[in-house]
């Protein structure tokens, strides 16, 4: 749960540095067929870029924020005890065995709102496809240059969906332009863009940038076939005007590329700006340290191997511990015995207190565990085993007191 989360956590990172930086530099771009393989190509780069591990000497901001989180938002588990005849430790009630209850804390409420977002995203969509294909399913069609051609009756909006065109018959036969716009989107592949696009406002529902560029995707789409219509030999005014009176109508199927679907000023802003230099694709270039540079913000903390032995164990959490304020105040001294289990990578897994004590120093101690460097594994017969251990921590505020 903690892993996935922290993915998206850092692809949206990512995708807000990369979005904003194409959205400040090459949003009007004239070379749509360019920025839109830059839109996609990149939005790939960014959903990949957090499953690299990367590491450097010494803290980072996501190790620092991580750290906090994880100390104030109740990952720890809480402990019941039961007697087992250890000395009682001065300044804590009773050491005893425990019994790991994971308690319900803010992870487990963010992945709740998480998926309901993503369910509420899902069905929006699958609503939209749903009304699409039925009406593609109801309506007869015709072979027409590689594409299945629906013919209605009626004034609809034209749209495509993969080699599928829908229009209005009277739209057919007077208004070839539209045909084509249609057609364009269809050799260009943009529904596989929108379906791509699709998948990712589900995965990140609760990214602006991704709803925005989502749009802006819809945009160079037209842009593109607009660019193919006029190619064609089609009079620039003509077709301009033509957009004007289509224009009305509502948007039937948010996720076909519609002739009607896009903003008409930038539309037609386009279609007057002049050609963008080749040379001005090389601001792409910027992108490349922005991004190196959150790469290094998100970067893993780097630690030592620890040997297997306790004592560099105790050492190593002495040093990682941030002493609560409030055990500070309240002078708590003793001693308390932690258990965990070093699994066959040197991983230190299932980490518990056996003993209770002051509940925001249950948390720190249970947080600076998990993030615990790696152990040398142990091997018998060739073959490298888990392992159980139990050790001990000294508590007393004068070990913490810069901390």
């Amino acid at each position: 749960m903690a892993g996935f989360l922290t993915y998206l956590l850092r692809s949206a990172l990512y995708l807000t540095v990369f979005y904003t930086f194409f959205l400040l530099v090459l949003r009007r771009s004239s070379a749509f067929r360019f920025n839109r393989f830059v839109l996609l190509v990149g939005t790939v780069v960014c959903l990949l870029l957090p499953l690299l591990h990367v590491e450097i000497n010494g803290p980072t901001l996501y190790s620092e924020l991580t750290d906090r989180l994880s100390a104030s938002a109740g990952l720890a588990s809480t402990e019941t005890a039961a007697s087992t005849g250890v000395p009682e430790a001065s300044g804590i009630s009773e050491i005893s065995t425990v019994n790991s209850i994971e308690t319900f804390s803010w992870l487990h409420i963010l992945l709740f709102l998480y998926v309901i977002g993503a369910i509420t995203v899902l069905v929006v969509e699958a609503w939209s496809y749903l009304r699409m294909f039925r009406l593609l399913r109801r309506t007869p069609y015709e072979s027409y240059n590689g594409c299945r051609l629906y013919l209605l009756d009626r004034d609809i909006p034209s749209f495509s969906w993969m080699h599928n065109i829908l229009m209005s018959r009277s739209d057919y036969e007077n208004l070839p332009a539209i045909l084509a716009h249609e057609q364009a989107h269809v050799r260009c592949g943009h529904s596989w863009d929108l379906l791509f696009f699709g998948g990712l406002s589900i995965l990140q529902w609760f990214n602006p940038l991704v709803w925005i560029c989502q749009g802006e995707l819809k945009l160079l789409h037209e842009y593109e076939a607009d660019n193919a219509v006029l190619k064609q030999g089609i009079d620039g005014v003509q077709y301009q005007k033509l957009l004007i009176r289509k224009a009305i109508g509502e948007t039937q199927f948010l996720q076909a590329n519609g002739f009607n679907h896009a903003q008409l000023k930038l539309r037609i802003r386009q279609m007057r700006r002049p050609s963008t230099p080749a040379w001005q694709r090389a601001l792409l270039l910027l992108v490349l340290p922005l991004l190196g540079g959150t790469t290094l913000l998100m970067a893993d903390r780097s630690c030592p191997i620890l040997i297997h032995n306790g004592e560099e164990f105790q050492q190593w959490m002495y040093q990682e511990i941030r002493y609560p304020k409030e055990c500070r105040n309240a002078g708590l001294k003793g001693r308390i015995i932690l258990d965990f289990k070093v699994d066959e990578n040197g991983v230190l897994q299932e980490p518990k207190l056996l003993g209770t004590t002051h509940p925001a120093l249950e948390k720190e101690i249970l947080r600076a565990m998990k993030a615990s460097p790696q152990w040398i594994s142990i091997e018998r017969d060739r073959k490298k085993v888990p392992i159980i251990y139990t050790c001990y921590l000294d508590i007393n505020p004068e070990h913490y007191e810069n901390r």
